[in-house]
């Protein structure tokens, strides 16, 4: 643990562990700007989100947030997203100026990884009309890339994620859109004997498709949106992840999306996918209704080593969960399992699988927040609680406030996990719509732990795409994902953490790398993060 503000913070019997908003402490000092109007915009009402990511290499978990600012957008310093610097002491600097970024549009969300695989993670921006992609050049600094590669789509560009789709070992690119809001000014919702105006729904505007990008691995990028198999498929994408749904090597693609059916993209290998939202069982809910969804995960939830998926959703709709039953097929698990267990008028955005107190059980945590500032039904509020969904086992949950940060109400969006303080828990970062950023400080007991961060040689540089299977000497198994993308418009540490309980070693480690290559490693001591390189031989 490191020594600048450490609390210690007494246990309950239902919550071992306490999650304490640091934030203010640490240096964190961001508050979101919606830009709310009389006019009522949609894109005021989203909110952003964030990227955990070691930008300068350094082996400490830096910060970047995004800004949405004054809407209709002006390039205003008001719109300026904010790189906060990890000290390594538990603080943080604002080096955004020094490190030459200087994205002003009207923020959304920010997708971090490693994509031209020099060993310094790259940076994509989404926003309201435009993305950028900002290029590590590993000396501290960025440089802004998105015209020299090609990305000069335009559009209101929401989630994204990074992955080898296509087997080359080079990190591909899904770039989603929200609705198509050209014609908004068209459009009155509201109070008609006043005149007010309120926030339309997401049914009343078009839908969009997503793009996806073939990385060239010469400094440019290829729209393969149509061979792909994707250019039919018209949404409202909120949330998107990269994941094996079937362990057959090649990466598949989930997209949630708002008020239309989610889809679940089978990758059929050479970046070609078929459609079976349908017949996996995850495109509506249990009455073949689509859902408001937002953000996405996907993790073992349930220990048996196979990925499920899990959805936020609007309110007076479940959290979906979804279990893996093998073969791309999924039961929707959302009420028997506990899962849904929510306030009715609850609204969720982000989403992160996480294990709070390392007993190798994944748990989740969703920011909750209403996109009405005044909310038209009985009993809801614009600002709502976070939840915090404690796994039982077998993927089985209760829902547990622990901490004081679930005392208080915000309009959450945005949500990222990473262990900051390199102490072998995770902690959050939540980007909250017109509000401060959180910063929740995982502190309390915890189980034994190892940390593991992948260096690929074959594989993209990060080991985006990898599967890693623990086994404890006494017997659990434990699979972990590295992904680059997920939650709602966000990013997460994509450095592993095994919770393992009373265990104080791996009894055996085994890596599925994303160039096939399969790497087992026997008898690593708990209690430390160990840095991993794919072997360059067979």
């Amino acid at each position: 643990m490191i020594p600048l503000l450490v609390a210690l913070v007494a246990a309950t019997p239902d919550c071992p562990i306490r999650l304490t908003d640091v934030a203010k402490e640490a240096g964190l000092v961001f508050v979101h700007e919606r830009g709310a109007t009389a006019g009522h915009r949609l894109p005021e009402s989203m909110g952003s989100g964030i990227a955990w990511l070691d930008y300068d290499a350094d082996g400490w978990m830096d910060v970047y947030v995004v800004q949405s600012g004054p809407f209709p957008p002006a390039d205003s310093p008001q719109a300026a997203d904010r790189l906060f610097r990890n000290n390594g002491d538990g603080t943080f600097t604002d080096v955004t100026a020094r490190a030459g970024l200087s994205d002003m549009a009207y923020g959304m969300g920010a997708f971090a990884a490693d994509y031209d695989n020099d060993g310094f993670v790259d940076l994509l921006v989404t926003n309201w009309g435009r993305i950028i992609l900002y290029r590590n050049k590993g000396d501290g600094t960025f440089r802004d890339e998105t015209a020299k590669l090609g990305l000069s789509e335009k559009g209101w560009f929401t989630a994204a994620a990074w992955g080898d789709v296509d087997g080359d070992n080079l990190l591909d690119l899904v770039l989603t859109r929200y609705v198509d809001d050209s014609q908004e000014a068209k459009l009155f919702c509201g109070m008609v004997d006043t005149g007010e105006r309120m926030y339309c729904r997401p049914m009343q505007y078009p839908g969009t498709t997503a793009f996806l990008y073939r990385n060239g691995g010469d400094g440019s990028f290829r729209d393969i949106t149509r061979e792909a198999g994707l250019a039919e498929a018209v949404g409202k994408a909120l949330g998107a992840v990269f994941v094996d749904v079937d362990l057959d090597g090649k990466l598949d693609l989930y997209v949630a999306n708002d008020a239309l059916m989610n889809f679940l993209f089978r990758n059929l290998g050479g970046g070609r996918f078929e459609d079976i939202s349908v017949l996996s069982g995850t495109a509506f809910d249990p009455k073949g209704n689509p859902q408001g969804s937002m953000g996405v995960d996907a993790g073992d939830l349930d220990g048996d080593g196979a990925p499920d998926l899990a959805v936020a959703n609007w309110e007076g709709e479940p959290n979906a969960y979804y279990r893996n039953l093998g073969s791309a097929l999924f039961e929707d698990l959302s009420v028997s399992s506990g899962f849904a267990q929510r306030p009715p008028r609850d609204v969720g955005f982000g989403l992160n699988f996480l294990d709070l107190e390392s007993d190798g059980d994944l748990d989740v945590f969703i920011a909750n927040g209403h996109v009405d500032d005044k909310p038209r039904l009985q009993g809801t509020t614009y600002a709502q609680r976070n939840s915090l969904l404690w796994n039982l086992g077998g993927g089985r949950f209760v829902q547990r406030p622990c901490g004081s940060a679930f005392e208080r109400t915000y309009v959450g969006r945005g949500s990222g996990v990473a262990d900051y303080d390199n102490d072998g828990d995770p902690d959050i970062a939540v980007s909250n719509s017109g509000g401060p950023l959180l910063l929740l400080r995982n502190d309390g007991e915890h189980g034994g732990w190892l940390g593991v961060q992948l260096v690929g040689r074959k594989s993209n540089r990060q080991g985006i795409g990898a599967r890693l299977v623990a086994e404890t000497p006494a017997g659990k198994t434990l699979t972990r994902l590295v992904k680059a993308g997920s939650s709602y418009l966000s990013t997460s540490d994509p450095r592993v953490l095994f919770g393992l309980g009373p265990e104080r070693a791996v009894k055996k480690l085994t890596i599925y790398w994303p160039s096939g290559t399969v790497q087992a490693l026997e008898n690593l001591p708990a209690g430390k993060y160990v840095k991993i390189e794919e072997p360059s031989g067979r």
